[in-house]
């Protein structure tokens, strides 16, 4: 329906129409998120009510974040007291079965992966006044380091930078950038957003770790668990500013050296394992070392996020030994280094290098590609081990062409990400932390950055293990297939089909002149829903391979065999539900509605990738909070500022050109 500013209630958002002073509610978004952690699985359902308030019949679109290791396997559309079921079909066909039935009048949902971590819903027929909802449902693996296990629920997505010469034909998404030579779904990866929006969240977590639990917490958020026999509930009301992350920890004696579960599928074996390789003491005398630190200074890390990264850089080089070598690269729309090459890290040089730091400011555009370059053109000092500890937020849309970048460059160094602020691009920080042989490291708050950074340290300066095998049956496929190098308080996880469940699995591995090694019988392990996790690491593998220069036509043939066997949404597979009943009457028009993001927390957005024109109300008679100014007496002062606002905007659109967003 259209209202005007008068007859509003609080907290709406509207876009304009061709009438004046008259605007359309946009549609709403709600989500629920139901969290089920068991062992080392976490099974969730997110419910995406979508509520149209307007008297058209509307189209929703809108993107989303979900975990880049997520098994998306479930989707139901619900409307009123009916449930439909949705299907996975190849993406082309998926797509097709949802237009059919959007031109049809019926209603209709699609999920499509455009990142492992972004996805989108199209929700088609949404009738006036009506609530539609989708829920989608994933597992996944929890995240284990140094004894603390961590659930992490994305609720944010930082804006992509997405280089290359745009392409002649249209674009066919909704996005703020064009499609690109370098990025041919830029279209797709980058939604509006909307200053003064805000998505409702609600998340309910429930946590049966399996044993007593010395400290449960939310780094982000404030969070109060409650017993429930013996697992904890956590409940939690926020929106979608800043990702949700939750912590726990056993007491010492608990902390689990081993750990397997297993699950039988259609006559098929599959088995997730966890095994922790001992501590080792750092060696007396550490190799001489050469660090090559890369910091982002976009215009995308613009507030809390630059002011997160320089802090860890300067600890960073706080940390810094005479025997070590040592510089700094930083990067917007072109890349450039403290130095002509690795400086020795005396004392002066160092502090010369920090205040630097000091002085970097956040703007232009994101090309990575660039500093990876400049960093890596020139090998190592003869003698010296090369680490490459990247500061980012990630926030790009090249991410494979950067990862096989990464591995062709490095050479034998090993490199480190670090994600900065409330919504990093957690997918392109793990992969080229894997590509690179190294880890990653995520930081979401200025006050946590001597601790996560101290947590690096110990992993830069401690023995890696390496030469990682397996010992399986006869017949078995595991996933990873070549287990990375790992670094302190990182354990073994591979999920594995086997012929049978009574099988011993045995691990082995090197370290600093040692040899180790770890077995776990599977016949009494426990059960859990891991054929869905095993599945994903083979997708994964696969994808990887195609970005190594692997049979793109045979690998995606293999990923979409996988995929509709396992019913997982990937690149080339999505999810639809249709409900066959028309609902839109053949006379009535349907309108498309992006639903714009909530800017994420501590971040600025530059305007033209804003959806507008904009009005927020926060009262009954608020003013609208719009490009414009309210008329007043005469028109003089209103031509002032218009003239005012003009010579800003241009001001503006020449500095977001220097910075290749325009």
């Amino acid at each position: 329906m259209k209202v005007d500013l008068e007859h509003l209630g609080s907290g709406e958002l509207l876009f304009t129409t061709e009438q004046s002073g008259v605007y359309v509610p946009a549609t709403k978004v709600a989500t629920r998120v139901e969290t089920e952690i068991s062992g080392l699985v976490a099974r969730v359902s997110v419910q995406q009510s979508f509520r149209n308030d307007s008297d058209a019949w509307v189209e929703a679109v809108y993107v989303f974040p979900l975990p880049e290791d997520a098994a998306v396997d479930q989707l139901k559309m619900v409307i009123g007291e009916r449930v439909i079921v949705g299907e996975v079909q190849p993406r082309q066909q998926a797509r097709q079965t949802y237009e059919k039935a959007r031109g049809e009048g019926q209603r209709a949902s699609l999920v499509e992966q455009q990142r492992p971590n972004m996805f989108t819903t199209s929700v088609a027929n949404i009738a006036p006044g009506e609530t539609v909802v989708v829920e989608i449902g994933y597992s996944e693996v929890l995240d284990y380091r140094g004894g603390v296990f961590s659930w992490r629920f994305p609720l944010a997505i930082t804006p992509r930078y997405t280089p290359g010469t745009p392409l002649p034909q249209q674009s066919d998404g909704q996005g703020f950038a064009p499609d690109t030579d370098q990025v041919p779904d830029a279209s797709r990866i980058t939604p509006h957003y909307a200053e003064g929006t805000q998505h409702p969240v609600t998340l309910r977590v429930r946590l049966n770790a399996g044993f007593p639990l010395n400290k449960i917490e939310s780094r982000y958020h404030e969070v109060q668990p409650a017993r429930e026999g013996d697992a904890y509930l956590i409940e939690l009301e926020t929106t979608t500013a800043h990702d949700f992350e939750l912590v726990w920890n056993p007491g010492v004696a608990r902390v689990p050296a081993a750990a397997a579960f297993t699950e039988e599928v259609a006559g098929e074996h599959y088995a997730l394992v966890m095994l922790m390789p001992p501590t080792l003491d750092p060696p007396r005398e550490r190799p001489a070392r050469e660090l090559i630190f890369i910091i982002d200074t976009s215009g995308s890390m613009e507030g809390t996020s630059m002011e997160q990264a320089k802090q860890a850089l300067k600890l960073a080089l706080e940390r810094l030994t005479p025997r070590d070598r040592f510089n700094v690269v930083e990067f917007d729309n072109e890349a450039r280094a403290f130095f002509d090459r690795s400086a020795a890290a005396d004392r002066a040089t160092v502090l010369m290098a920090k205040r630097l730091v000091d002085g970097l400011v956040a703007d232009g555009g994101t090309e990575m590609a660039k500093a990876i370059q400049l960093a890596l053109k020139e090998p190592p000092p003869a003698g010296y081990l090369r680490q490459v500890v990247f500061i980012t937020d990630g926030s790009v849309g090249n991410e494979a062409y950067l990862f096989g970048l990464i591995e062709k460059l490095l050479r034998g160094a090993n490199l480190f990400t670090v994600g900065i602020g409330s919504a990093p691009n957690s997918y392109f920080m793990r992969k080229a932390a894997e590509f690179g042989h190294g880890s990653y490291t995520y930081i979401g708050d200025v006050a946590e950055v001597a601790d996560k950074m101290q947590e690096l340290f110990a992993m830069l300066e401690h023995p890696v293990l390496t030469g990682i095998r397996m010992v399986l049956p006869g017949g078995s496929e595991v996933y990873p297939a070549l287990v990375p190098n790992l670094y302190l308080g990182e354990p073994v996880v591979v999920s594995i089909r086997l012929p049978t469940l009574n099988s011993v699995v045995a691990i082995h591995g090197e370290s600093n002149g040692h040899t180790w090694a770890r077995s776990l019988n599977l016949a009494d392990a426990p059960r859990g829903r891991i054929a869905l996790v095993w599945a994903r690491a083979k997708v994964e593998s696969l994808k990887d391979a195609m970005i190594r220069g692997g049979d793109a036509e045979k690998l995606e043939q293999e990923i979409t065999r996988v995929a509709l066997a396992h019913h997982l949404i990937t690149d080339y597979t999505s999810l639809v539900a249709v409900d066959r009943t028309p609902a839109r009457p053949s006379g009535e028009a349907l309108q498309t509605d992006e639903v714009p993001l909530q800017v994420p927390e501590g971040q600025k957005v530059p305007p033209q990738i804003l959806k507008r024109p904009v009005v927020t109300v926060r009262g009954a008679f608020a003013a609208a909070e719009t490009s414009g100014y309210p008329t007043t007496a005469t028109a003089a002062p209103l031509r002032m500022l218009t003239g005012a606002l003009a010579l800003l905007l241009a001001a503006y659109l020449l500095r977001l050109r220097r910075r290749g967003l325009v």
